[in-house]
């Protein structure tokens, strides 16, 4: 059995740009029917020639249009992994780097996963509890002559679970948000 994905991109940092690794989106799964082989072949001048014969493949399941181009990859063991809901030991300040599923998507809502800008490097693991926290708007004070510009407080807007860590990146599972969260809203330990 192969999984079969989109070719990868790259989750950068939204506050350092610094690519922190790369995102494949999952397409479907497929199961091998025949590998590659050979065949001897004659030409038109009796001349003996190879020519490869592709391995064929039958698509099992498809969660998005499968493409000339899509990348497989063996299908890995079967993994239980359970873990139980906790704070960090330390503080812990990161960021939403992307939603899951789309490059064109920057806002997620409640039961979507995300990748974060914390992972392995930074002492993150399964069952991480993070809060998110929403940039507070910037606005003009109307009842100022001058009009200064004011940055409102900062807000807790949800928590979310990593769910899967790597090196520098992670997967969380949005489970509570007050409002929608944004690609760049902060991390941070919950409360």
């Amino acid at each position: 059995l192969f999984r079969v994905f989109r070719t990868a991109k790259p989750l950068k940092d939204p506050g350092t740009g610094q690519v922190l690794g790369y995102e494949a989106v999952y397409a479907g799964k497929a199961k091998l029917k025949s590998s590659e082989t050979t065949s001897q072949e004659f030409d038109k001048d009796g001349n003996e020639t190879t020519a490869i014969v592709p391995a064929r493949i039958d698509i099992i399941s498809a969660k998005e249009e499968i493409r000339v181009g899509d990348r497989l990859l063996p299908e890995p063991p079967r993994e239980i992994r359970t873990f139980t809901p906790h704070a960090p030991q330390g503080p812990m300040t990161g960021r939403i780097v992307s939603v899951y599923g789309s490059t064109s998507i920057v806002n997620a809502s409640q039961n979507q996963v995300v990748a974060i800008s914390l992972g392995k490097r930074d002492g993150i693991e399964s069952g991480h509890v993070l809060a998110i926290q929403k940039d507070g708007a910037r606005v003009v004070d109307r009842s100022d002559p001058s009009r200064p510009l004011m940055k409102l407080p900062d807000e807790r807007n949800g928590i979310l679970m990593v769910f899967s860590s790597y090196e520098r990146v992670s997967y969380a599972l949005i489970l509570e948000l007050s409002d929608t969260v944004r690609v760049g809203d902060r991390l941070i330990n919950p409360r």
